[in-house]
């Protein structure tokens, strides 16, 4: 039985048990001429709806996330390996994340037009491996999650036909296509959300084809795009999450398609939104050293009107490097404590880190030291 198969029947049995207790305290409700104890009944109801509250597997607050992306799979151990070293160095890395706080997963599952899982419609992934394997690494990625206690989200990026090529997203084929590849995943895989990335239009001047494609109709397209994957994962299960990381400079984001202001007033779009913020409180902007990241963290919030579960993309890959811009990161060592700490006190649901092998790398080890004593 899968998590999800054992799940469905827990919750149906737990469904059963807050019926009947439901009926039970109705019952005395009905039969009682005391106040007290009709306040007592609505007092257990009250309960019974508190516990009966579900989200899945899939957890919905306090997230404390990494993405895995394909840049990451050697440093994980991950490139090229046999079953046995995949699932061996598979799970000695999920226990190091997990040691240092980490409960969910975005793993870069299609990085670019490719699969590290075997697909009726994208070859195997030259970032993985060089030759196919004889075993299913994503199965293994899955479970070896799971087994420590952590949620896993599938991350594409829908529209990279290779690096620095998109498809058309306006064409009926790209949907399709996007379509066709997160069915395959929902089906056959038992993960706990599909995640995409802001690869979306190209940059207005990194995409010649695409620069005459208003604002407006970018979003429109993309809208179409993102209402179709949200209903085919509902389809195949209610309790798969789909969410989608923007760039954290709202206006950019929108520029590349990203109708914010719908996803975050609407239903049927997104279940989270991951907005990354990847500025320090220490960023030069026209002479000027201005809190950057609480500015834009700020505008995010706001933004939010249904209130979306919003986990804040943090940027862990810029830890002890120089920028003559962004001068916190080299001036300070404790940035990410701060960022977490102030996207808690805005009512954040929690972080995400970019990317899993920057959080090793000597030069973040001042920051990640701050980070893991006050994650701990």
């Amino acid at each position: 039985m899968t998590q999800r198969e054992f799940r469905k029947k827990s919750i149906m049995i737990l469904g059963l048990s807050v019926l009947l207790l439901v009926c039970m305290i109705w019952d005395s409700a009905i039969f009682s001429d005391s106040s007290g104890e009709s306040s007592t009944a609505n007092a257990q109801t009250q309960s019974v709806k508190k516990a009966s509250v579900t989200s899945g597997s899939a957890l919905i607050t306090n997230v404390q996330a990494v993405w895995i992306s394909f840049g990451d799979y050697k440093s994980a151990g991950l490139y090229n390996k046999s079953r046995s070293a995949f699932q061996a160095n598979a799970e000695k890395y999920f226990k190091k994340l997990k040691k240092d706080g980490i409960n969910t997963i975005y793993f870069h599952v299609v990085p670019c037009n490719d699969a590290i899982y075997p697909s009726k419609y994208l070859k195997w992934s030259s970032y993985m491996f060089e030759a196919a394997p004889d075993y299913d690494p994503l199965d293994i990625l899955i479970k070896t999650a799971h087994k420590q206690d952590m949620t896993f989200h599938a991350w594409l990026n829908p529209y990279r036909r290779k690096m620095g090529v998109s498809y058309n997203p306006g064409a009926d084929a790209s949907l399709k296509r996007i379509q066709r590849i997160v069915t395959e995943i929902v089906r056959n895989y038992d993960v706990d959300g599909i995640h995409f990335d802001d690869y979306f239009y190209p940059a207005h001047g990194r995409g010649a084809q695409y620069n005459s494609v208003s604002t407006a109709k970018r979003k429109r397209v993309i809208n179409r795009m993102v209402r179709t994957i949200y209903q085919t994962v509902k389809a195949q299960d209610p309790d798969i999450l789909f969410g989608i990381s923007p760039a954290g400079n709202i206006e950019y984001a929108e520029s590349l398609g990203c109708d914010l202001s719908t996803w975050l007033s609407k239903d049927g779009y997104i279940d989270y939104i991951v907005p990354q913020i990847y500025w320090s409180d220490q960023y030069r902007l026209g002479g000027n050293v201005t809190p950057l990241y609480t500015k834009r963290l700020n505008k995010w919030i706001k933004l939010n009107k249904n209130n979306t579960p919003m986990y804040i993309g943090l940027a862990t890959y810029r830890a002890g490097t120089y920028s003559s811009s962004d001068l916190g990161w080299r001036r300070k060592n404790n940035n990410l404590v701060t960022q977490i700490k102030k996207e808690k006190a805005a009512g954040c649901d929690g972080f995400v880190l970019f990317s899993s092998s920057y959080m090793y790398r000597s030069r973040a080890a001042k920051e990640m030291s701050n980070y893991r004593d006050y994650i701990r």
